[in-house]
């Protein structure tokens, strides 16, 4: 019974001195992984845009998805730099919140143009704007000098303008599958699939993260979670919008013709 104990006390010792230590080495890592990973897919979009000069819609879009990418490079290399998920919980989710919403702009920016060259209009673009505007000041300011409450309050900024785009998104979507498919188009169905699962995947992503982000503001190992889930969608996100351009010519003939 006397090596048992013994046995036990080390192995609590070890998981109380080690364990921690070793998940933020982890977590450490796969932000900063993840983070090079996103800077190198925005690299090799805008790196290969030159190819599609004569597809404006499609060569912005890439140009967008590269943004996206960028910010979440940045923005997970920013939380590798200062360490606020566990100094700081309130100014890290400020800082997530805060790539989140800018990156989401760029990739309803990126992919409703696809289905709809005329989305990006001036109207659409002073409303995600202004939302921009009011919502990253909101956020910092309700993280320094604010209470937890109002910082909560504040996402709601972000949980209206995500779903106002995303609304638009799913709008367009299926008004223009409907016509495609009344148009026996059988050539861009795969474009269409992977437009529509890359949405949701990005949508899903994006609010639950920021669930994990109130739900666990100083444990490190749900980000590395996170992380690793937030990788396998981006790869996946990359490589559609790179496939696109294998069916550019057909896609933008049968979304024009939809449309009218």
């Amino acid at each position: 019974m006397y090596f048992c104990h013994t046995d036990i006390s080390i192995y609590r010792l070890f998981f109380c001195t080690f364990a921690p230590a070793m998940e933020l080495q982890i977590y450490d890592l796969t932000l900063l992984i993840v983070g090079i990973l996103n800077l190198a897919m925005a690299v090799g979009l805008l790196a290969n845009n030159h190819a599609y000069r004569n597809y404006p819609v499609y060569r912005r879009s890439r140009c967008f998805t590269a943004v996206f990418f960028a910010v979440f490079g940045i923005g997970m290399l920013l939380h590798y730099h200062f360490q606020w998920r566990l100094s700081y919980p309130l100014l890290a989710t400020a800082l997530s919140v805060s790539y989140f919403h800018i990156a989401g702009v760029a990739i309803t920016w990126s992919h409703t143009p696809l289905l709809n060259p005329h989305y990006l209009c001036r109207k659409v673009v002073a409303r995600d704007v202004v939302f921009l505007a009011v919502g990253l000041p909101a956020y910092w300011i309700s993280a320094t000098s604010c209470p937890l409450s109002t910082l909560h309050y504040t996402l709601l900024i972000f949980l209206i303008h995500c779903v106002w785009m995303s609304f638009d998104f799913y709008t367009t979507y299926f008004r223009v599958s409907r016509r495609l498919i009344a148009m026996k188009l059988g050539s861009v169905e795969g474009f269409m699939r992977w437009m529509l699962r890359s949405c949701h995947l990005i949508i899903a992503f994006g609010l639950g993260s920021i669930m994990f982000t109130s739900f666990f503001p100083v444990d490190a190992w749900p980000f590395t979670v996170l992380l690793i889930i937030s990788a396998l969608v981006f790869v996946y996100i990359y490589y559609s919008i790179s496939e696109y351009g294998h069916v550019i010519d057909s896609a933008t003939t049968a979304t024009k013709d939809a449309l009218e």
